[in-house]
């Protein structure tokens, strides 16, 4: 169906704001129309459509204080009422239904309005979308049908953020054929009753009912959404049949409605101030009043959006960048231009794997590094230097001082598996890694040897020639790896050991 969008009444925010129990209601707006005001919205209701719960079609009663209590709408409570209230579920066959197969019919017989005179609307007073406060303690009914409490449908939403702006949403129609003139019902954000109109909406005709629109600014994390009915006002005035109840955010409301009169916008967001080349980041919108937007990312991939909380934007070369947010609405716009706001980090010095035997080597000067093999991360292997376990395909990623990872592969390491060369026999060192003395062991008692030890290079840092010592203090030796050099009885032994 083509929606209408015709505007039928606006409460102003002005009159709103003399009046203290809906001080952070921003303004209601009423509509002529059945259609959605802002269809495929994140609805922050459950079941707001009445259409879940074991109330069969225009057969239950879901009020507990009821006696003929019979059913229940899953996500929503029913309070109030009394024994002889008749609220129950509404399907085509006993009013419009205009989102899916069920609404909700707030039954609950004849209540007075503004005396305890039959039929008196002599006070009834419309302001736009509203009526006007009634006497003190109307409307009001018996006692079997909820006395001055009426009969409620309410449901408590979490998660709201305090100081943002959102919008409920809802049809609200009227059971019959013989019921024409409107009729009365209430409507709590969680700032106290608000009351509203409804109209007649028959089965199987072409009547149209009341969209309304209440903009709030949630005072909490949690709001209560509370719809009351006290009963017909007169004889001949309908009762409140209501569907497709919504709650959701500012920035999901219809482009084509315009904003509270009277609320300026304000363009805010935030983002992470510092990331590395080459990566992406996501921008959080904390804009106010604002229903439009358009980002500029100078220097990022894309440089443009136009969505609330836009995601994935990537920058490649390093520097500092503005970012420029317009938040509108139909009335006006806000810019939030914050210039140098994002930095993006100079790139890590470049990685390398060089390799020596079973020995592999990246390029010093990282703040971290980390060995994988095929893939996977190898435990402990956090230097710059890997003794290759086992042959197969290595990588190591190496993180700057900014957080920043630079990566560099090598194929087909072919370990050895001795750990020295020369005759079969071999001297064996301990402990390997070193951090002061490097015992040796393996050789007789008192034989003379001569000890060399080379960096990494080839670089000859160590000699003893006739010792018959079998320590040497590395505490002086700087980190990293070295090759020992045994002779003795005109044998050479090699091997290597690493010094922490």
């Amino acid at each position: 169906m083509k929606k209408i969008f015709t505007l039928f009444l606006i409460l102003n925010f002005s009159f709103l704001i003399s009046n203290s129990l809906h001080a952070q209601v921003l303004c209601i707006l009423c509509f002529n129309q059945n259609d959605s005001i802002s269809p495929n919205v994140t609805n922050l209701l459950q079941n707001g459509g009445f259409e879940n719960g074991n109330c069969g079609p225009g057969t239950g009663y879901f009020c507990p204080n009821s006696s003929f209590y019979s059913c229940d709408f899953p996500s929503w409570t029913c309070t109030g009422g009394g024994t002889s209230t008749y609220a129950h579920n509404s399907d085509a066959n006993f009013s419009m239904v205009i989102e899916g197969t069920q609404a909700a019919y707030m039954g609950n017989y004849y209540c007075n309005a503004c005396s305890n005179n039959a039929n008196d609307t002599s006070c009834l007073s419309d302001t736009a979308c509203t009526v006007n406060s009634l006497p003190p303690g109307f409307p009001n009914n018996t006692t079997a049908y909820g006395g001055t409490t009426g009969v409620s449908l309410e449901q408590t939403v979490t998660g709201l953020t305090p100081g943002n702006i959102y919008v409920l949403e809802f049809w609200a129609g009227g059971e019959g054929n013989i019921w024409p003139n409107r009729g009365l019902f209430g409507v709590d954000v969680g700032f106290g009753d608000t009351l509203l109109r409804c109209k007649q909406t028959s089965a199987f005709s072409t009547d149209i009912g009341i969209r309304y629109i209440i903009e709030f600014m949630a005072a909490s994390t949690s709001h209560t959404i509370k719809f009351t009915n006290w009963g017909h006002i007169c004889a001949d005035c309908t009762e409140l049949i209501l569907d497709d109840v919504k709650l959701y955010t500012l920035a999901q409301l219809s482009s084509a409605i315009s904003p509270c009169p009277g609320i300026t916008p304000i363009a805010l967001f935030s983002a992470p101030h510092h990331i590395c080349p080459g990566t992406c980041t996501d921008f959080t919108n904390l804009s106010l009043y604002c229903n439009a937007f358009q980002w500029t990312f100078t220097g990022a991939t894309p440089s443009t959006s136009t969505d609330p909380n836009p995601t994935n934007i990537c920058y490649n070369t390093p520097g500092s960048y503005s970012v420029s947010l317009i938040g509108s609405n139909a009335t006006t716009s806000d810019t939030l231009t914050l210039n140098n706001y994002l930095t993006v980090y100079p790139y890590p010095p470049p990685q390398g794997i060089a390799q020596n035997g079973d020995t592999l080597f990246a390029n010093q000067g990282a703040v971290s590094y980390q060995w994988y093999q095929n893939g996977n991360s190898i435990a402990g292997a956090t230097d710059y230097y890997l003794v290759a376990p086992s042959s197969g395909d290595f990588n190591v990623v190496a993180t700057d001082a900014n957080g920043c990872e630079v990566e560099a592969v090598i194929f087909n390491v072919i370990a050895s598996v001795q750990s020295a060369v020369g005759n079969q026999q071999s001297v064996i060192i301990h402990p390997n890694p070193v951090e002061e003395k490097l015992e040796i062991s393996n050789l007789k008692l008192g034989t003379a040897i001569n000890l060399s030890i080379y960096n990494i290079v080839g670089e000859k840092i160590y000699s003893a020639v006739d010792c018959k010592l079998r320590t040497v203090d590395c505490g002086l030796f700087p980190s990293g790896l070295y090759y020992l050099e045994v002779t003795a009885a005109d044998k050479v032994f090699r091997t290597k050991f690493v010094k922490q």
